[in-house]
């Protein structure tokens, strides 16, 4: 892969800033300490944007938002985004049926991103929202992992904390196990708690502005691990966090996920499983829908 160039990336790191918290606007102070870009790139980069129309400038307080040129480049994504215009209207119509918090997500690079997310104001979330990204550092990933290739799966189980053999035959067994399934389901551990803290922030759009630094810290630091239930009995209760099933593209790779979250206790077996084959029934529907087109 080619060295990316810095001044794009520096870019593209202001722009994904912006996306992650919408309707806000930025000094180029706040924008230099959430990015780490230094003050002449982020002074060239920012009037070079505002110049073309992706960023407008509020001369009275010298904050920036995004500008109207982006409404066209969204508009030229859902015209040829077309697996993910289907997903996310299924992600809506999925949080209407069920009434259960719906995430849509996708990779990025070394990221999962947030596209859309579906929750009843006040109510439980998917702890993510649109344009929110978390570095894919295992098991963060996993639904999407469990299909790839196998130097894909390499390079993830690279970036797992401890580096032991042990810790990545865990890992693959947790792959094996959502594939075996073709679903996961997550079950709630206590964690971290200053993770758990910056997730809830996160589902209150008030994350810190380098929650992507921040995240990524505690995700390498402290071994996380991702917990599923070996097995799923309808007679039984369980403590879970997630249901996450990929959509294919036409090309075979697992590029999307519908993921149900915001389970505020106990939920009984036969409802996993019930609405494991919803999400399922829903993610073939939307890859049937792409392919007849």
């Amino acid at each position: 892969m080619a060295r990316p160039a810095l001044s794009a990336a520096r870019t593209t790191d202001i722009l994904d800033l912006f996306a992650a918290f919408p309707g806000r606007a930025f000094t180029m102070s706040e924008i230099m300490k959430a990015t780490g870009v230094n003050v002449a790139s982020c002074h060239a980069i920012l009037g070079v944007l505002a110049q073309r129309g992706y960023l407008s400038r509020d001369d009275a307080d010298k904050s920036y938002v995004l500008g109207p040129a982006l409404l066209c480049v969204g508009e030229a994504a859902r015209l040829t985004q077309t697996l993910v215009a289907r997903a996310q209207q299924a992600a809506e119509r999925l949080f209407d049926e069920l009434q259960v918090p719906v995430l849509l997500s996708t990779t990025a690079g070394d990221d999962l991103l947030a596209l859309s997310s579906f929750s009843l104001p006040g109510g439980p979330d998917t702890r993510l929202r649109a344009g929110q990204r978390v570095p894919l550092i295992p098991p963060v990933g996993a639904h999407f992992i469990a299909w790839a290739s196998e130097p894909e799966i390499e390079e993830w189980l690279g970036r797992a904390e401890p580096h032991t053999e042990d810790h990545k035959e865990t890992l693959r067994s947790t792959l094996a196990l959502v594939r075996r399934r073709g679903f996961q389901v997550t079950s709630r551990v206590s964690g971290n708690a200053e993770f758990s803290a910056l997730m809830a922030q996160m589902a209150l759009g008030q994350p810190p502005l380098d929650y992507r630094l921040q995240a990524a810290h505690v995700l390498a630091d402290d071994s996380w691990a991702l917990a599923q239930p070996e097995t799923i009995e309808p007679g039984e209760s369980y403590d879970i966090s997630l249901i996450a099933a990929p959509i294919f593209d036409r090309a075979g790779q697992a590029r999307l996920s519908l993921g149900l979250g915001g389970f505020p206790g106990l939920v009984d077996g036969q409802r996993i499983l019930d609405l494991a084959k919803t999400l399922l029934d829903t993610c073939l529907r939307v890859m049937r829908e792409e392919r007849a087109r």
